[in-house]
């Protein structure tokens, strides 16, 4: 089966057993969705949820707010996340780089074009990546791009759909696949896939719906304790 077929039938079977999936938190919101994703960087969405939700209670996640805050009291909210002195100057030159540029408003950038040229501008941002910046470009302004975490990238290696852990080479292959309406389902779905089965350590192969399509699952390598594998970045 072909890498596109494949994912088809893989984002059918998904949406089948997951049924309609929608993003966490505020989306009608791009600032938020923004700090958000930055909480969400290489931590546990429980950690990331706790982070963010202290950081709104005690200071309110606006560009205003947090551009004027005190880098000590940010680290302190979002301690949960990890590297949070970090995340904490990173977060207040955000907003105000926002404030700044936008004057607190990404919805105008968010709905200009072309495309490429808006996530690029996103990613001029201070801790601003290319998966913040996607994430914040189809939860929030539903523009036709692809996401991917490490879960998604986890996934497709496992599956055979590529040959390496590179967002790119996952992106590409997403979105020429799938149809853009396809996309924010996909993106949800294979992240709640990879929380509850196809994890790092220990994947529950017997237990996926997709083990029937991926190359790890059929290799055995799961039965005898193997680690995962592993591609290039």
């Amino acid at each position: 089966m072909r890498p596109e077929e494949k994912l088809r039938e893989a984002v059918a079977r998904l949406k089948a057993l997951y049924g309609r999936l929608e993003p966490p938190g505020d989306t009608s919101n791009p600032f938020k969705v923004l700090i958000r994703t930055i909480l969400s960087q290489n931590t546990s969405y429980k950690n990331e949820l706790k982070a963010y939700s202290a950081l709104e209670e005690r200071l309110g996640v606006e560009p205003g707010r947090l551009a004027d805050a005190d880098v000590e009291l940010i680290a302190e909210c979002i301690r949960p996340a990890g590297q949070h002195r970090q995340r904490a100057i990173r977060i207040r030159q955000v907003a105000r780089s926002v404030l700044e540029r936008y004057r607190g408003d990404l919805w105008a950038l968010l709905k200009s074009e072309p495309l490429e040229a808006v996530r690029k501008e996103l990613m001029s941002l201070p801790g601003v990546g290319r998966k913040t910046a996607d994430i914040v470009l189809l939860f929030c302004a539903k523009r036709p791009v692809f996401p991917v975490d490490r879960h998604i990238k986890r996934i497709f290696l496992r599956l055979g759909l590529v040959d390496r852990e590179d967002y790119e080479a996952v992106r590409a292959l997403a979105e020429e696949a799938l149809e853009p309406d396809d996309y924010l389902s996909a993106h949800l779905a294979f992240i709640r896939l990879g929380r509850e089965v196809c994890r790092a350590r220990r994947p529950s192969c017997l237990k996926c719906p997709l083990s029937d399509l991926c190359d790890y699952a059929a290799s055995g390598e799961h039965a005898l304790g193997s680690p995962p594998l592993r591609g290039g970045r």
